[in-house]
């Protein structure tokens, strides 16, 4: 029986589990002429509605990366509640294209069953490749790159170690068997490449299952995916746990279907004359974009442990004063909280916070964060802003009063996504923002958000 199709113009509604994915995710669609608009919550059923007739993809930012499963829940089951009632048949979980995730926090298994809780029918394609990106899925085990390297995700240098949700295993039906959800069945390389060759009717096999893990190794995979999800999605509703790669896929494959008129945007970003970055990451690509940024004349600021437990503390009055100083004087800041998976600051903050509810530290770290970027704003010529941390962007950005960001211009090769913000303050209304994750970007990122590209 055909599924129902919405009235909406919207071909997919996604939810991103932390805003730095999600605003990559956004940015996928957005490469290909498609309209996106991203919230950064929930919005009123009205205002959602009205996005879902005006866009092709419609996305909300939330923190459910960070968060246990009863406050996952309480997070991401009225998203999809609000979801379900525009009726759109192609939904994406955007996850990490790490994968990274825990029973504990950030559990995908729990996400797709809350997914299904909403949609009890539905198909649930796992999808964690982006082979633009360095990751890759073979066979069922995933692959990401860390500098040049290509590396198993269990020994991987960062994702072995992460050091809330360390990577145990690479095949990702183990992952998600701990977690409480089995895959039905799998869908490898070689079946992929048959499939665009026209020798398997690969929807039809599919049809027999309620969900699958999709190989990728090239970007003509991801489309090949891409194709079979929205074959499938003419007669049930699929429900994608993926990451940035299918949404490449998705709009490559509209695309070169067709469906989608005019020219994809032009990616061109000017220069500004400073630039304001909030790192609350601790990877050790973070902490060399940081140290290059220092040697390119941008001022360097810790906020320490002590400064983290007491905002009130005489430090963090002092890190705020001299960041406006430096801002007002056309100076660029980094304010971050960590060097290194092995600075000794981290250790002491994770030591610290051993005892604490999942998601906490990075709620913590993005209220200051946000209190330092609202002040910049408002208090200097500052217009671009750089967050660097998954979890701790999401609490900023909310903390911040941003509502949404509409896609403006992405580096690829950096995997960079500048936005500007949506915003009922006009001092926060219209400013640009990079939200990048700790394993994202080139060491001259920050040179290349000051200095702009494609111009």
């Amino acid at each position: 029986m055909p599924h129902s199709r919405s009235e909406y113009q919207a071909r997919l509604l996604f939810y991103g589990d932390d805003f730095t994915g999600a605003s990559d995710n956004a940015a996928q669609y957005a490469r290909h002429g498609l309209s996106t608009r991203l919230f950064f919550s929930l919005p009123e059923p009205t205002v959602l509605a009205q996005a879902a007739r005006e866009c092709d993809v419609v996305g909300v930012a939330g923190t459910a990366r960070s968060l246990d499963a009863p406050r996952m829940k309480a997070e991401l089951l009225p998203v999809l509640t609000a979801f379900a009632a525009l009726k759109v048949p192609l939904v994406q979980y955007k996850c990490c294209s790490t994968f990274d995730s825990a029973p504990h926090t950030g559990s995908l298994g729990h996400a797709i069953a809350l997914m299904r809780q909403v949609w009890p029918g539905c198909f649930v394609p796992v999808h964690a490749a982006a082979p633009e990106f360095g990751r890759y899925t073979v066979f069922g085990h995933h692959f990401a790159r860390a500098g040049q390297q290509v590396y198993r995700l269990d020994r991987h240098p960062v994702m072995s170690v992460h050091p809330v949700t360390p990577m145990q295993d690479a095949e990702l039906s183990v992952v998600l068997n701990e977690q409480g959800f089995t895959p039905a069945h799998h869908v490898d390389l070689r079946q992929l490449d048959q499939y665009a060759l026209k020798h398997i009717d690969l929807a039809k096999e599919l049809s027999r299952y309620d969900s699958a893990v999709f190989d990728g190794y090239t970007q003509q995979h991801t489309v090949s995916t891409a194709s079979l999800l929205c074959q499938l999605s003419q007669h049930k509703q699929v429900c994608a746990m993926a990451a940035q790669g299918l949404a490449h896929g998705l709009g490559q494959y509209w695309r070169e279907s067709g469906s989608i008129s005019g020219k994809p945007p032009l990616q061109q970003l000017g220069a500004t004359d400073r630039l304001l970055v909030l790192s609350g990451s601790c990877s050790e690509l973070s902490a060399k974009q940081i140290a290059l940024a220092r040697q390119a004349g941008f001022l360097c600021l810790r906020l320490t442990p002590q400064l983290l437990f007491d905002e009130g503390h005489s430090g963090f009055e002092q890190v705020l004063l001299q960041t406006l100083a430096a801002l007002r004087n056309g100076q660029s800041v980094v304010v971050f909280t960590a060097e290194g998976p092995q600075d000794q600051h981290a250790q002491m903050l994770r030591e610290w916070t051993a005892n604490w509810a999942s998601g906490q530290l990075a709620q913590r770290i993005g209220h200051l964060f946000a209190s330092i970027a609202s002040q910049a704003f408002r208090g200097t010529a500052l217009t671009r802003l750089v967050v660097a941390g998954g979890d701790s962007s999401s609490f900023t950005m909310r903390d911040l009063g941003a509502q949404a960001l509409q896609c403006k211009a992405s580096h690829f090769e950096q995997n960079a996504h500048f936005a500007s913000l949506v915003s009922d303050d006009v001092q926060i209304h219209g400013k640009e923002v990079l939200l990048k994750g700790g394993q994202v970007g080139a060491e001259d990122i920050y040179q290349l958000a000051l200095r702009g590209f494609g111009q």
